[in-house]
């Protein structure tokens, strides 16, 4: 009774256990308590080393710490265990079995009357050893190559995921580079703005200018406050998303170290398009994609085939009444089968469609593959164009803003037209800027579209 007591117990503090109520805020100040330390922590030991941070090394937290690779990396991780998993069926399967039976009276049968003879002992122990090895199993074979595909498909498309990021932070560390360099343009502006509001209103003084070229000034200067305020805000927001790609903290102080010049792939539109072909990972995903088709259709191929297994197995028993206690067997099973609806039949179409589709898919993905390389190729042109061009525009903007302000000294143009030049001085400024990083970001797409990044060798390009 003592132990059917202590059992009952048992229950009942497991029963109570799953009817407890789940504290939602409790847990949820907990983790977001125990979140909060490591996130700091892993920023803390990420950017005390180097200060400030040059591109490399924002790419290097960025693929030491980003989410989606640690998931792609857990994918890996267990396409490779599936493989082992797969592998396991070519092993011996090893079985041991042991049994005790005691019995409150030894079994007998009645001979005549109230005589009887016993069969069998009160207490009987048996033991089993059994072996199970497949002969000839095809299906196993060809089960064991699809999960290989897939260990292999999870690789690159790990290696996939690496690069996408590099290319991701890239983008984003050259954004709040041009952000904030825009930031020291919209300053002098504000600068050059408070002047001019100084100097008309100086002007305005002694007569020379109306109320409403002074209040089109102040305007002005508002205006180049408020950039300068909208200008913080936008640095803010792409420096916490350079942090989140990092795997840090959003609200971290991240202090970055200037320009990274990053050429574009050397070589006519036909030298990037086989370089693409041959090496861009999207495509290496799709050939593993039709390899995992076609072990799908062998798979369903051999469902046609007989299963041959040959198994052994020793057994022992203590029953003293048996004449040979212990007995060894040895043995082939065959299976296979004969008639299923058809069934089989149609799965080796289905598994051959599957493959069909696998093929269009991956021409699919080249033609794609492709269609980013020409406009990869057009980009970088477009934008070293347009470097050109807004840099020129840019040096033009300040030869006229200096011309416009001796003619407005000398009194040969008036406050509002000179406004007017200063807005076309400043939004030539900013432009030249962002096209300057937007040619950065755009050679950063094209070697990512080639299936490679900016930090790698040469010769690895070749």
């Amino acid at each position: 009774m003592h132990r059917y007591g202590l059992t009952a117990l048992f229950v009942a503090l497991l029963l109570a256990h799953g009817c407890a109520r789940f504290d939602a805020l409790t847990t949820r100040r907990t983790e977001a308590d125990a979140f909060l330390s490591h996130i700091d922590a892993r920023t803390k030991a990420a950017l005390e080393v180097d200060a400030p941070l040059d591109l490399d090394r924002c790419i290097a937290i960025a693929l030491e710490n980003n989410h989606d690779i640690k998931s792609a990396d857990l994918e890996r991780r267990l396409a490779m265990l599936n493989k082992r998993i797969a592998f396991a069926n070519f092993l011996p399967e090893v079985t041991f079995d042991y049994t005790y039976t005691e019995l409150n009276e030894a079994p007998a049968s009645a001979i005549f009357g109230s005589m009887k003879t016993t069969m069998q002992d009160r207490i009987v122990r048996e033991t089993a050893l059994q072996a199970r090895m497949p002969i000839f199993a095809p299906a196993t074979w060809f089960l064991y190559a699809l999960h290989q595909r897939g260990e292999e498909l999870s690789a690159v498309a790990s290696d996939y995921t690496r690069q996408m990021i590099a290319l991701q932070a890239t983008g984003l560390y050259f954004q709040c580079l041009a952000t904030r360099e825009s930031r020291r343009a919209l300053e002098a502006q504000r600068d050059a703005a408070v002047a001019l509001a100084r100097e008309i209103d100086a002007y305005h003084n002694e007569g020379l200018v109306t109320d409403a070229d002074l209040a089109q000034v102040r305007v002005l200067r508002l205006m180049r406050e408020n950039a300068l305020e909208l200008n913080a805000r936008a640095y803010e927001q792409n420096l916490a998303e350079l942090l989140t790609a990092m795997g840090l903290a959003a609200t971290a102080d991240l202090e970055l170290a200037g320009s990274t010049t990053i050429a574009p792939p050397e070589g006519t539109l036909d030298d990037w398009i086989l370089k693409a072909m041959l090496r861009h990972p999207r495509l290496a995903i799709a050939d593993l994609v039709v390899a995992i088709e076609e072990e799908k259709v062998r798979i369903a191929i051999t469902e046609f085939l007989p299963t041959l297994i040959g198994f052994a197995s020793r057994s022992h028993t203590s029953n003293s009444f048996m004449a040979y206690p212990y007995v060894s067997a040895f043995g082939f099973a065959g299976l296979m089968t004969v008639f299923n609806g058809f069934a089989t039949v149609n799965e080796y179409r289905a598994a051959r469609v599957e493959q069909e589709q696998a093929f269009l898919r991956r021409e699919q993905e080249s033609l794609a593959v492709m269609l980013e390389v020409v406009r990869a190729h057009a980009g970088v042109s477009d934008a070293t164009d347009n470097a050109q061009l807004v840099e020129a525009a840019a040096e033009a903007a300040v030869i006229m803003l200096r011309e416009e302000k001796a003619k407005m000294r000398e009194g040969l143009l008036r406050p509002s037209e000179m406004l007017d030049t200063i807005a076309r001085h400043d939004e030539a400024q900013v432009n030249a800027v962002n096209a300057r990083y937007q040619k950065q970001v755009m050679a950063a797409v094209a070697r990512n579209v080639l299936g490679a990044t900016y930090l790698e060798q040469e010769d690895n390009e070749q």
